[in-house]
């Protein structure tokens, strides 16, 4: 087992420095302001077209994040912490988190959550995001509680999923808040509980998802190839009905790498090398 594996699954979260070049960070930044109609370093724009929580922009095709989701170094990272090159990446979304100061609704904050069912037995299974810019530990950055984490068999003993939620977020557990250099990746366990905290900066967080898993069956893969080139959100993403979610979103179908070819599963990954 890899360093970097093994630290993930004892902690629970990994901070990973200078994956994505901050040229194709900023690519990203400027079509999530392009989608929104605002002016990345222009405060009085930030306001207008915003959202709570999270600040989830429902953006998953533009070509400027694929070009961070095929980028070589963000599979490396995945394919040490599986063991496995044969991978599929998330057609997830990008964050535009703006300061609590400036709206009535910046200070809304999301619980502490799981993404996946903490009962179940602990294996292989992440979830990252790439900081687009220089996020510090106050400026919305990604939180987690490692001490859940670490003792997950007692908070989830006898309660449901939700049951555990409300009882995570009513202890006085320590959150910790995890901010990171533009181009660096956190990426955690599923079954830490997390979310984001409130934006005390001075500056927009802005976020790029990027998640790969196992490549599966091929009922999934027909499936990814689909909305790819329908440019279409996946199901679940459907299923949250963020405002401003365009299906299918316009313009034409990314362009993509050879390995890009392989993380839709337009191409298939030869597991005899």
């Amino acid at each position: 087992m890899s360093t970097a594996r093994s630290r993930l699954f004892e902690h629970g979260f990994l901070v990973v420095d200078d994956v994505v070049p901050t040229a194709l960070c900023e690519a990203v930044i400027e079509e999530t302001a392009e989608f929104l109609g605002i002016v990345p370093d222009d405060p009085a724009t930030w306001f207008a077209n915003c959202s709570p929580g999270h600040g989830i922009v429902p953006l998953h095709h533009g070509q400027a994040l694929w070009n961070v989701r095929q980028w070589p170094r963000v599979h490396a990272v995945f394919r040490e912490l599986y063991e496995d090159e044969a991978l599929w990446v998330s057609m997830d979304r990008v964050s535009f988190k703006v300061p609590a100061a400036g709206w009535d609704g910046g200070d809304r904050v999301s619980p502490l959550h799981w993404d996946t069912d903490p009962r179940l037995p602990r294996r292989a299974d992440f979830q990252g995001l790439v900081y687009l810019r220089d996020t510090g530990d106050g400026q919305g950055a990604f939180c987690c509680a490692p001490e859940v984490y670490a003792n997950l068999p007692e908070w989830v003993a006898g309660r449901s999923v939700p049951e555990a939620r409300a009882a995570v977020n009513a202890s006085d557990t320590p959150i910790h808040r995890i901010g990171g250099r533009a181009g660096s990746m956190v990426i955690w366990h599923r079954q830490m509980p997390h979310s984001s905290g409130r934006n005390d900066g001075a500056l927009p967080r802005w976020v790029q998802y990027v998640t790969m898993d196992v490549a599966a069956s091929e009922e999934e893969r027909l499936e990814r190839v689909r909305l790819f080139g329908e440019k279409r959100p996946p199901e679940w993403a459907v299923r949250q009905e963020v405002p401003g979610q365009l299906i299918p979103e316009p313009g034409p179908v990314a362009e993509l790498t050879a390995l890009g070819r392989r993380l839709v599963g337009l191409d298939a990954w030869d597991r005899s090398l």
